[in-house]
């Protein structure tokens, strides 16, 4: 049985380390903070978590209110600059990814185009992945084609519906306010575009402000017919306070100290708005055009992680930057 031992015990000295064992645990992959759920009642809503960030939720509504459509249909791929297979393998991707959450929606209401979306959320160490599949039918998307979506950073004083979907105190401006409203200071803006190659503040205001990315210039151009002047507000909320034209769709809200960040990029942004009057922060997408019968794939990411602005930017050049 000694002899037995001793044999049993070289043989387990001379087996290789398994890869597992041989990693520190800050070389391992592990399983990212972030997660995301449907949010309570109602389907086009998300609920988004962070637990290394505790006491906040973030909101994300998928559809809502009317399209900004302008221009002609096309009649192929090619002359939509779309390719199907790419479309195709992207979508498989994400389909495969760990932990994605799926979001489906028939969009069939008034004043739209027949219509599906598929939503692909994947969490990462670093906030979501997203993907944006949209397939036509006997009728295709216009050159332009606007679609909201809504990233809801509302707080503590948010009506108690809202706070249902999302309660993020750390980046809310209305709780910001509430607070400095008290102490008669001066309202300070928690959220955050680039404008001329730095971070610049969106005005501390209730009011509905519009910001445009180069692509939503030449949407505004071109539905306008160069008279920019007579574009007063974006869909559907009548006057909006539009300020200087913006690097691209990357908008974020930080905290007071720049310590933290959320933010989000979707690639075809034309527009950026803040307070739809909810707190919250607004992508208008340029999700056509579209041949009928056809699908079109749009990247997408949300960023929620501790860093400050600066490192924000050099993430999302890292993977969107150069596109």
């Amino acid at each position: 049985m000694f002899r037995t031992l001793i044999i049993i015990l070289m043989v387990s000295i001379s087996l290789p380390i398994s890869a597992e064992q041989s990693t520190t645990p800050e070389d391992r992959h592990e399983s990212p903070p972030t997660s995301v759920e449907a949010a309570g009642k109602n389907a086009d809503f998300a609920t988004m978590l962070n637990r290394i960030h505790p006491g906040n939720r973030i909101g994300y509504r998928f559809f809502e209110h009317f399209p900004i459509v302008f221009g002609p249909v096309p009649g192929d791929s090619v002359s939509a600059g779309l390719d199907p297979a790419q479309v195709d393998k992207l979508e498989k991707q994400f389909q495969a990814r760990a932990g994605v959450y799926v979001y489906r929606r028939e969009i069939r209401e008034e004043k739209w185009l027949p219509q599906n979306w598929t939503f692909y959320v994947v969490p990462v160490q670093e906030g979501f992945d997203l993907l944006w599949v949209i397939e036509t039918f006997d009728q295709g998307l216009n050159t332009y084609y606007g679609v909201q979506q809504c990233f809801r950073m509302g707080g503590l004083t948010n009506a108690e519906w809202r706070r249902e979907i999302a309660e993020t105190p750390a980046f809310s401006e209305y709780d910001l306010w509430a607070e400095q409203e008290k102490k008669g200071d001066k309202f300070t803006s928690l959220s955050y575009v680039r404008r001329k190659d730095k971070w610049e503040s969106l005005p501390a205001i209730r009011q509905h402000v519009v910001c445009r990315t180069p692509l939503g210039l030449e949407m505004d151009l071109a539905r306008s017919g160069g008279n920019l002047e007579t574009i007063t507000g974006i869909e559907p909320y009548g006057p909006s306070v539009f300020q200087p034209d913006i690097d691209c769709g990357l908008a974020t809200r930080s905290t007071l100290d720049d310590t933290w960040v959320c933010g989000i990029y979707w690639e075809r942004t034309a527009h950026i708005t803040n307070h739809h009057p909810a707190d919250c922060l607004h992508p208008f997408v340029n999700i056509g055009p579209i041949p009928a019968h056809s699908k079109r794939a749009i990247r997408g990411k949300i960023y929620w992680m501790k860093a400050t602005r600066d490192d924000l930017f050099t993430r999302w050049s890292e993977e969107f930057g150069a596109r």
